[in-house]
This record gives structure tokens, C-alpha cells and sequence, in this order.
């Protein structure tokens, strides 16, 4: 091979690395742009569900509201019609002679006018009265039904926002594994390109044909070095993108559902369910059961949440703050039972009872049965521990005036 020839493979090598430099170059810019538009998604997307966990909380906030509305309503009417008929049996014993004796005993024609008139005002308001709480117990109901569908609905958008975070998740690892290849295989050609380019030159310059020959094999082996370690690092990396992809979904579901049940979770939602049946597993296998617990000293710490004036705070657990599921949480913290800070969580904790076979320390829940919007704490005599709503502070409550749904025992 002539010393002209060696100068133009040469410098074909030294060309060829430089434009595999370059692409590898755009390569790692153009993923590095990818992951920073994954992360804009994932913070946008983490708003979104910060968003919807607020939503959730006011619409839970409004069927409490509601609820407690219809059950004051259902009194009063209850009460008016006792009234009612309270008057229709005076009426009956009396023979009707009251209401009579009261027109007839009139002293002219407009006093007569004036007692009847009288009587028939008093009869149509007291069943006007009653149609009135009765048309408002049916807007108020409508309003509950309308609001358990939207916060139903703002439950599945949650989930969704969740499972569409722990996708992005796996497409930033996925990408992150890329740019390290890339990087890898960067670093390497430029090494390679150096190399290409000091052997280029010494070929240019031997004046003996073997010092040329021998830089020219220097060159050519950079160039295979660079092709080997790509194909390598492709292999390598579609088997770390494999098991980072699993990995990264299983830790993103833990994270989410524990940013949630500021909620909730939600979370709740999907990664709070997640995250919330992964924790119960360890803590049921740890945890007392209440059984072996002082259910009386439950009681006690419950009661003395009462007297420290604690405002509901949404998400809140602690002594400045706390909503219901974070308020049972706290309580049963204090004897080892770690409960999840969320209340169709809870649920998950309990054997079901009825309202009426509730005993002291047991949970009540407010709603269907696996989808609970309101919990508190039992503490005997028809009363209970609460946060309420916002603008209340912890306080106690009875089933008389705030009904629950069903109770639930620590399993």
C-alpha cells in the first residue's frame, strides 16, 4: 500500500469518528430535552393531582354537610308530623267540640268569621310547614346525590392521574438509562477520534512504511473500539432499562400514593391503593390487635384531643391540625397501630360492625362501604371523636345528631 494511499484511509477513519462524534452529540442533546419535557409532564401532572386531591376534599367536606343537613330535616319533619297528629287525636277525643265550641262561642257574625279564619290559618301552616321541610329535604338530598356523583367522578380522575405519573416515571428511567449510554458512547468516541486523529497524523508523516502501517492499525482499531462499545452498551442497556422500568414502577406507585394522602390518596387513588395495601400487609402482620389493646386508654387519648382546641385541617395529623382520617391515625399511633391517612384506607384495618354493636375504640365510617368520605372514634354512651369540617375544631359528636353508616373493629 502506497504512502499516499494510507494517508487518505487515514483520514477517512479520522472523518468517519468525527461525524459519529457529532451524532452521538445531537444523540444525547436531543434525550437530554426529552427528559427535561418527561419532567415539565411529571410536575405538571403532580399539580394536577395536588389539584384533585383538594377538589375531593371539598366535595367529601359538602357530602358531610349534607348529610348532616337531611338528618336534621328528617327530625323536624318527624317532629312536625308528631304535631300533626298529635292535634288530629285531640281533635277526635274531643269529639270536635274545642274547635267548635271556639267558633260558636264568637260574640257576632265578624268574630265568627275572625275564629274560623283563625283555625284554617293555623291548620295551613302547620301543613304548610311541613311541605316546606320536606321540599327542602328533597334539594338537599338531590344536592348530596349530585355531589357523591362528582366527587365519585373526581376519584377516578384521581387514579388515572396517578397511573399516568408512575407511566412517566418509567419513561424517565427509560430515557435516563439512553443518556447514559449515549454518554458513555460519547466519551468513548471522542477518546477514539483523538486517537484516530494522532495516528491520522503520524501516517501523514512516516517517512518509513511500517511507522505508517502501524499508526494506520492504531487508527482502525479506535474505530472498531468505538463500534464494539456501542454494541455492548446497547445490549447492557436494554436489560437495565428492563429492570429499571419494573423497579422505578414499583417505587413511583409507593411515592405517589404517600404524596396523595396529604389526601388521598386517595388516595388517595390507584398508587395510593398501592401504596396503602403495601403498608397494611407489614402493618397488619405487627401490628396489636384490640384485643390486646387498652381500649379504654384509646378512649382517653381521644378525649383529649377535645380539649386543645385543634382545628380541621385538611391532610393535617399532628396537634396543629388534623382531618378525621388524620385525627384516628394520630390517636392509634400512640399504641403502636399504624393506620393509613386515608379513611376508605382504614376500612381495610377493621372488621365490619353495626353502628349498634360498636363498642369504645371502635371506628365509625360515613358512607358505602369501601368508599367511607367521614370516620371517627367511638368512645361509648351513643358518642364519638371527631374533625368535622373546616372552621371546627376536634370535638365530640353523638349518632343521634350525625348518624354513621357502620363501625368497624381493629382487626
Amino acid at each position: 500500500m502506497g504512502k499516499n494511499n494510507l494517508v487518505r484511509v487515514a483520514t477517512a477513519v479520522a472523518a468517519a469518528l468525527v461525524v459519529f462524534s457529532l451524532k452521538t452529540g445531537v444523540s444525547a442533546s436531543d434525550t437530554s430535552s426529552k427528559i427535561n419535557n418527561v419532567n415539565g409532564k411529571i410536575d405538571q401532572t403532580q399539580s394536577l393531582i395536588s389539584e384533585g386531591q383538594k377538589k375531593l376534599s371539598k366535595l367529601q367536606e359538602k357530602q358531610t354537610d349534607d348529610a348532616q343537613e337531611i338528618q336534621s330535616l328528617t327530625k323536624n319533619i318527624d317532629a312536625r308530623k308528631a304535631h300533626l297528629a298529635k292535634q288530629a287525636r285531640s281533635a277526635q277525643l274531643n269529639d270536635a267540640s274545642s274547635i267548635i265550641q271556639f267558633v260558636t262561642d264568637s260574640n257576632s257574625l265578624s268574630d265568627a268569621v275572625d275564629r274560623v279564619t283563625t283555625v284554617a290559618t293555623m291548620v295551613h301552616a302547620n301543613n304548610q310547614t311541613l311541605s316546606d321541610q320536606k321540599k327542602d329535604k328533597l334539594k338537599v338530598a338531590a344536592d348530596k346525590e349530585s355531589i357523591d356523583l362528582a366527587a365519585n367522578q373526581q376519584k377516578k380522575v384521581n387514579t388515572k392521574l396517578q397511573s399516568d405519573m408512575a407511566d412517566l416515571a418509567v419513561q424517565k428511567t427509560e430515557l435516563q438509562v439512553k443518556k447514559a449510554k449515549e454518554d458513555a458512547d460519547k466519551k468513548k468516541a471522542e477518546d477514539a477520534l483523538a486517537t484516530a486523529k494522532k495516528a491520522a497524523s503520524a501516517v501523514k508523516t512516516a517517512k518509513d512504511s511500517t511507522v505508517a502501517v502501524k499508526a494506520l492499525a492504531t487508527a482502525n482499531k479506535a474505530a472498531d473500539g468505538v463500534t464494539n462499545k456501542t454494541e455492548n452498551l446497547s445490549n447492557v442497556s436494554a436489560a437495565s432499562s428492563s429492570d429499571n422500568k419494573t423497579a422505578n414502577t414499583t417505587n413511583l406507585s409507593n411515592n405517589t400514593a404517600n404524596n396523595s394522602t396529604a389526601a388521598v390518596n386517595t388516595n388517595s387513588s390507584t398508587s395510593n391503593s398501592s401504596n396503602n395495601g403495601s403498608s397494611s400487609t407489614s402493618s397488619t402482620t405487627s401490628t396489636p390487635s384490640s384485643s390486646s389493646m387498652d381500649t379504654g386508654s384509646v378512649v382517653s387519648a381521644a378525649l383529649s384531643l377535645t380539649r386543645m382546641g385543634i382545628p380541621y385541617v385538611w391532610g393535617g395529623a399532628s396537634l396543629s391540625g388534623m382531618d378525621c382520617s388524620g385525627l384516628t391515625a394520630y390517636v392509634y399511633s400512640k399504641f403502636g397501630v399504624s393506620l393509613p391517612h386515608n379513611t376508605a384506607a382504614q376500612e381495610g384495618y377493621v372488621s365490619y360492625e353495626s353502628v349498634s354493636q360498636a363498642q369504645p375504640g371502635d371506628l365509625l365510617f360515613w358512607g358505602s362501604k369501601g368508599s367511607s368520605y367521614h370516620v371517627a372514634i367511638y368512645i361509648g354512651g351513643g358518642q364519638y371523636v371527631h374533625a368535622p369540617q373546616t372552621g371546627q375544631n376536634v370535638k365530640v359528636g353523638s349518632v343521634s345528631t350525625f348518624t354513621p353508616s357502620f363501625a368497624g373493629r381493629l382487626k
